[in-house]
């Protein structure tokens, strides 16, 4: 007979540090189910459509349909005007103006709030300053107007800034033309064009020099490839000019221009609707709905049913959203493990934020691009962070996809004896959580990959000569450093979740239910709040039978099984231990000569074992490697039974 297992009282401090820890595991909890609140309701591109809060900006084109009536309605410096631009130039005018008398609902105008102008970063105002001839100089006021057109040369990558000399080597500078760029190593990234639009000023006519405060509406204009539909980044500043007037040249002087600080810099976009946002809500509204339907049926006793009897694909879709169960309450998961851990979830999330990341990432940046050097703004920051947190969506799909290749290449013919596949496994959510903060800093680690770049104007080189190709363009240059950085981060927290949480790992490998989360299945997180026991040569896990068959239902319908046997020597020493066991506790029963109630006529101790064939499906086994049949199961939960799962 073995020894009564003694237990240590655990200490103040370390009650206190539980507790402590807990709460901490509580409040990410819900700052995480905040940030998908507020993504879906502040980062919603629909929604911001909708209200129409950034029509306001299209004001100065309101009354303009072409290139001639833009030239008309504003002077332009000689060098700075519409003419002067390139064809790539003249056709994102164009797209300016119809993208500001669009009707049919063809473009996103999306408003990213208002951001204090606090340092000379977010002083734009200085692109006023020239000369700009008068052709009409009988009215009263003039509107002015200046246009840059360039295209964006880059270097390296946050890689080769790290690892290699493209932030370090001789550098170019502005004024080079492409050749010269060229040459350093240099490539076209983007192409733009840079309008500023004024409402009208006095026009002095005495050729004093005078102060005015104007309204300068911006519209820069942005596309990743040459001849690719550009989408529009929108601003309104206030700028106090100081100008003159030249009666007989009829040339008007903006000798300075200047921002007014701890004023506000309005800010928004105009981006193409695509049919991948429209589509990425309503994967995301489906998918919400669905997840809602199988978690509520989690908290019933799902039935234990054969998984022979699922013959169709509509069988199958029914039994994963909607199981016939009990009503017996059992709360068996958290509704996060329910979603990170689903291999519907994770799929249908990952899709929807690859739909709508073409607009995501350009808003994302151009927030963050005016946000940082402004004061801080908490709603700013959380539509940030928002964003941000959208991709630990990828990272569940990468390890997702990580398991399914080591399963797909690995000749292991038994549940655990592929050692990768153990390390591919959260133990519980927390660790899920910590692999967000890098996310965190994505926008900033595209930023400075792209931090080594020059513009070439019109003035500079001849830009119709020049072509950008996509996979070189902003963003698409940048993926593969992220995603290293995704994959290095992910493989980081895994490692010290697992050297950390060493004994507990090695306890959950020690049963068939922790084998079949780590080693033989597509499941990532392994923690399910369960009671362990230590023993040798085996672990048992003390599950309600209640919680059993939900669980078996939620490896069948929402993770890919992987069909590998349990090793036959390692069922050999459980079941030789448990009826060993089962012989002891039955030499004690008939000394007792106690007769057995009906709550009590299980088998006391008998220990379980989780296995799967070779099609998937998961099986109960006893000691004896007889089968669990349904009508048992059954029993179990009437009663509100246990197993003990070796």
């Amino acid at each position: 007979m073995m020894p009564p297992q003694l237990t240590k009282r655990p200490s103040k401090l370390h009650a206190t540090a539980s507790t402590t820890l807990r709460f901490l595991v509580l409040v990410v909890s819900v700052s995480c189910s905040l940030l998908v609140v507020i993504d879906i309701v502040g980062n919603n591109w629909e929604l911001n459509d909708f209200m129409g809060n950034a029509k306001h900006f299209l004001t100065p084109l309101l009354t303009t349909h072409s290139i001639d009536d833009l030239v008309e309605m504003y002077a332009f410096p000689t060098t700075a005007s519409p003419w002067v631009a390139s064809n790539g130039g003249r056709y994102m005018i164009n797209a300016a103006i119809g993208q500001a008398h669009d009707t049919d609902g063809l473009h996103y105008h999306l408003t990213l709030g208002s951001h204090t102008i606090d340092t000379p970063e977010n002083d734009i105002c200085n692109q006023l300053v020239n000369t700009y001839p008068l052709v009409n100089t009988t009215t009263p006021t003039v509107r002015l107007g200046a246009i840059e057109d360039h295209v964006t040369f880059i270097r390296g990558s946050t890689l080769t800034h790290l690892f290699d000399d493209s932030a370090t080597a001789p550098r170019g500078h502005t004024g080079d033309n492409a050749s010269t760029l060229a040459a350093l190593g240099y490539v076209p990234g983007r192409v733009g064009l840079d309008m500023r639009l004024t409402t009208a000023i006095p026009l002095d006519t005495h050729g004093q020099t005078a102060v005015f405060n104007v309204t300068m509406y911006r519209f820069y204009s942005k596309a990743f490839c040459s001849g690719c539909r550009p989408n529009t980044e929108l601003g309104m500043d206030t700028c106090t000019i100081e100008y003159s007037y030249n009666a007989a040249t009829h040339d008007l002087q903006v000798h300075s221009s200047l921002a007014i600080y701890g004023q506000h810099h309005i800010l928004g976009i105009v981006m193409l609707r695509r049919w991948g946002p429209v589509l990425s809500l309503w994967v995301r509204g489906l998918c919400i709905l669905a997840v809602v339907c199988a978690f509520a049926a989690s908290q019933k006793t799902v039935q234990w049913t054969d998984s022979l009897s699922l013959t169709s694909v509509g069988k199958r879709l029914v039994h994963k959203f909607s199981p016939p169960q009990y009503r017996h309450v059992n709360n068996a998961f958290h509704f996060l493990y329910f979603c990170f851990n689903s291999d519907f979830t994770v799929l249908m999330f990952s899709m929807s934020v690859m739909f709508d990341e073409d607009v995501a990432m350009v808003y994302g940046r151009v927030l963050s691009r005016w946000y940082k050097p402004a004061s801080f703004e908490l709603w700013t920051q959380l539509r940030l962070f928002a964003l941000d947190f959208r991709w630990m969506w990828f990272n569940l799909a990468i390890l997702k996809v990580f398991k399914l290749a080591c399963n797909l290449f690995s000749t292991a013919r038994f549940s655990g004896t592929n050692f990768v596949m153990g390390w591919l496994n959260f133990r519980s959510i927390t660790w899920v959580y910590l692999t967000v903060f890098v996310l965190f800093e994505r926008i900033d680690y595209t930023e400075y990959g792209n931090s080594v770049r020059v513009e070439v104007t019109s003035l500079v080189d001849d830009l119709d000569a020049i072509y950008v190709e996509f996979e070189q363009s902003w963003y698409i240059r940048g993926l593969p450093s992220l995603a290293m950085l995704m994959v290095l981060n992910l493989l980081l927290v895994l490692f010290v979740d697992h050297v950390v949480n060493r004994d507990w790992w090695r306890l959950m490998a020690k049963t068939s239910f922790g084998r079949q989360h780590m080693y033989n299945s597509s499941s990532i997180i392994a923690d399910m709040g369960l009671v362990v026991t230590n023993g040798d040569p085996h672990a048992t896990i003390t599950i309600k039978a209640r919680t059993m068959s939900t669980m078996r239902w939620y490896f069948t319908s929402h993770l890919k099984c992987f069909g590998l046997a349990e090793e036959p020597t390692m069922l050999r020493k459980l079941a030789s231990s448990s009826a060993a066991k089962g012989s002891m506790q039955t030499v004690r029963q008939n000394e007792d000569k106690v007769s057995p109630s009906i709550a009590t006529l299980d088998p006391v101790g008998e220990v379980h074992f989780l296995v799967q064939d070779s099609e998937g499906h998961v099986h109960l086994i006893d000691s004896d490697k007889r089968e669990v049949q349904a009508l048992g199961v059954e029993v179990k939960i009437l009663r509100d039974s246990q197993f003990n799962i070796g």
